[in-house]
């Protein structure tokens, strides 16, 4: 699977929010194999958010180089070969996170996972996620074998990405909209003042 590549090409997506281009970035956590039905509520009180998985996230930390200490946290779980689903968290410095974000933000990072994926943007827009205004977007891969469901969550410091990978239609599915809408932030994180885009 190509979320990796994403996920490094987001990394450094972020760091030119802040300045300059990140030039390289620390892979992410292999995904574990669980069984479908084993959700169960994961809480990560120091990145502020739970969410259910499909099993136990592996969890990886690794600073946006050349921006230190711009920090992307990453919490995965792999469903066997086909399905994946991820909670990213770019934590920046106290009061360097965009707040809010930039309307053309949102559009950038969505850009930005698409080419890293190596998939195409089919639908996005503002929506609201865990009762905040956030981004979301469905991207498919050139060969239809993967569909994704992303999801962007300003919060704070923090930009919380939620992403599901699977086989055709998984981003519409039943699984996916689980994941997204167990999302909840926790703590107290201000609500950004404006709402993102339609495009």
């Amino acid at each position: 699977m190509t979320m990796r590549k994403a996920l490094i090409a987001l990394a450094m997506l972020m760091a030119a929010s802040t300045s300059a281009l990140a030039e390289d970035q620390q892979p992410t956590a292999a995904p574990t194999a669980a069984p479908q039905d084993q959700w169960s509520e994961f809480q990560s009180p120091e990145r502020g958010f739970a969410i259910s998985f499909p099993g136990t996230p592996q969890t990886a930390t690794a600073p946006v180089e050349g921006q230190n200490p711009l920090i992307q946290y990453d919490f995965q779980v792999g469903v066997g070969d086909a399905e994946t689903y991820q909670v990213v968290v770019f934590e920046y410095p106290a009061g360097k996170a965009p707040n809010p974000p930039d309307p053309d933000y949102f559009v950038k990072l969505t850009s930005a996972y698409a080419k890293g994926s190596e998939s195409r943007v089919r639908k996005r827009g503002s929506a609201t996620i865990a009762d905040r205004a956030g981004f979301e977007a469905i991207t498919d891969d050139g060969k239809g074998k993967l569909n994704h469901l992303v999801d962007i969550v300003p919060a704070g410091d923090r930009i919380y990405m939620l992403i599901s990978a699977g086989p055709k239609n998984h981003a519409t599915g039943d699984d996916a909209k689980r994941f997204r809408d167990s999302f909840r932030l926790l703590g107290d994180q201000p609500q950004s003042a404006s709402n993102p885009p339609a495009n």
